[in-house]
């Protein structure tokens, strides 16, 4: 009985565990910068589901800006889209890619412009490629 339960363990010891590099680890994020509601916009943090979608994918992400930030626009290719606010400095956006003509540009600048309730404007960009 002793050798049963030994082989057992055995076997349990000789499963391998999945290495470091395949195990994602988690991204940390910023805290949200508390700022004047005069003070010039921040934004500290951008993350996009996919920087190469195909058409008709659903593309999302997240913006994290300073507490004084009162909206986040998208812009690209000639399109504008609000970005939803839910929570003091957090702001989460979807869209759907649209098919595009094959004569068309299908690279992209995604630009994100974050403005307080004066109207200035911080702005990044992140590169798009539909596939």
């Amino acid at each position: 009985m002793a050798c049963c339960s030994l082989v057992g363990v055995a076997a349990a010891q000789s499963v391998p565990s999945p290495s470091p590099s395949t195990v994602p680890s988690p991204v940390a994020t910023p805290t949200i910068l508390m700022l004047a509601p005069d003070a010039p916009p921040q934004i500290l943090w951008t993350s996009v589901s996919s920087t190469t979608p195909h058409a008709g994918d659903v593309v999302s992400g997240t913006v994290l800006t300073s507490s004084n930030v009162a909206s986040v626009e998208l812009r690209i290719g000639g399109y504008g889209l609000n970005s939803t606010k839910t929570d003091v400095g957090h702001f989460d956006w979807t869209f759907t890619v649209p098919n595009l003509p094959f004569y068309a540009p299908h690279d992209f600048m995604l630009q994100i412009i974050a403005r307080n309730t004066a109207g200035v404007a911080a702005t990044t960009n992140v590169a798009m490629s539909v596939r």
